[in-house]
C-alpha cells in the first residue's frame, strides 16, 4: 500500500513539473513572437523611409493582431536629415497555470 501511494506521488509531480514547463515555454513562445513581430515592423519602416502611412499600417496591423504599438519618431540631426523612431510594442505575458498575466514592452529603434 505504501508503495502504491509513492507511485502516485511522483506520478503527481511529475505532471506538474510537466504542465509547469509546457506554460513556460508557452509564455517564451509568445515573447519570441513578439519580439520578431517588432523587428519586422522596424524593418518596415526602415525601408519605408519613415513614410506616415506605413507607420500607420502597421499600427493597425499590430491591433488585430492582438498587440499595441507605439512608434515615436525623432530627428536628431537637422542638416543631415537624420530620422530614427523608436518603436515599443505591447504585449501580454501569460503563465496560464498560476494565474499571471503581465503586460510587457519590448523596445527596439528604426534608423
Amino acid at each position: 500500500m505504501k508503495q502504491i501511494i509513492g507511485a502516485f506521488c511522483t506520478l503527481f509531480v511529475l505532471l506538474l513539473y510537466l504542465f509547469t514547463g509546457a506554460g513556460v515555454l508557452e509564455a517564451s513562445s509568445g515573447v519570441a513572437a513578439a519580439k520578431e513581430y517588432k523587428a519586422g515592423v522596424i524593418a518596415q519602416i526602415e525601408n519605408s523611409n519613415f513614410n506616415p502611412k506605413v507607420i500607420n499600417a502597421c499600427i493597425q496591423s499590430a491591433a488585430e493582431a492582438g498587440y499595441e504599438l507605439e512608434v515615436t519618431n525623432c530627428e536628431y540631426d537637422m542638416y543631415h536629415n537624420i530620422q530614427t523612431a523608436q518603436v515599443a510594442l505591447h504585449y501580454q505575458y501569460r503563465l496560464p497555470l498560476f494565474g499571471i498575466t503581465q503586460t510587457k514592452t519590448t523596445y527596439g529603434i528604426a534608423r
